[in-house]
């Protein structure tokens, strides 16, 4: 016998049969039902521990400084905004990170979907912080509260677009060093910028700061449209 035809019978005889009533089986098993709320829960825990302590050292230290001292606390809560910023960035490039990605692609859970409700727990957060931070940014200045929340806003919004355009670009550790040497990068451009370009900050100059903030809003939506539907083309399963 050929070797072709011994290759043929060795098919037929160990090739398992085809599954009966699968749909049905698969149909009865038990699955315990999970509501929105306990979803975001569970993603929650997730969060790594050093996003938080991040987040409440910027609103602690920025209150601390507005209570002991008598500076314009507002350069000091912008650069903060940038390290925020970084919190989500690495959150959303963990899995990568980590390379854990396609494992968590195979869960119960789509990878988008985990990241669309670590992304919403975290920007719901920053956004919470943003607020509580802008009456300590107004302390000691002149500036209306649209103004410094302009201020504040756009140097967050730099850092998240230039974070996930480098997520998108490189993997492992060298875009989390990459990530960290823009935000620490935007986060002195701030202090030194207000330092020796004031005039930067006019008023007159307000619409170009609104427009900023507006293009990298929108360029940073792209991005993570954009990263999430590339880590979706790496899906394996056998479905």
């Amino acid at each position: 016998m050929r070797k072709k035809e011994w290759k043929k019978e060795l098919r037929q005889v160990f090739e398992p049969p085809a599954p009966m009533r699968k749909k049905e089986f698969i149909g009865g098993l038990e699955r315990p039902g999970i509501g929105f709320c306990g979803f975001l829960m569970i993603q929650a825990g997730y969060i790594r521990k050093r996003v938080w302590i991040v987040s409440a050292l910027a609103f602690f230290t920025s209150l601390a400084g507005a209570a002991v001292f008598s500076a314009d606390m507002l350069w000091w809560v912008s650069a903060w905004m940038p390290l925020l910023a970084l919190t989500i960035v690495a959150e959303s490039g963990r899995s990568e990170n980590y390379e854990m990605a396609e494992m968590e692609m195979a869960t119960r859970f789509s990878l988008k979907s985990v990241l669309l409700a670590r992304l919403g727990i975290l920007g719901a957060e920053n956004l919470l912080l943003l607020c509580l931070l802008l009456p300590v940014g107004l302390c000691n200045n002149l500036f209306g509260p649209i103004q410094a929340g302009l201020y504040m806003l756009t140097p967050f919004l730099l850092t998240a677009f230039l974070g996930l355009f480098i997520l998108r670009r490189f993997r492992g550790r060298e875009a989390s060093y990459l990530c960290m040497g823009i935000t620490l990068v935007i986060s002195l451009m701030v202090i030194f910028l207000h330092g020796n370009m004031p005039r930067l900050y006019g008023e007159e100059r307000l619409l170009w700061w609104a427009v900023a903030a507006a293009v990298f809003g929108f360029g940073t939506v792209k991005q993570y449209y954009q990263f999430i539907n590339r880590m979706e083309d790496f899906i394996w399963n056998l479905s």
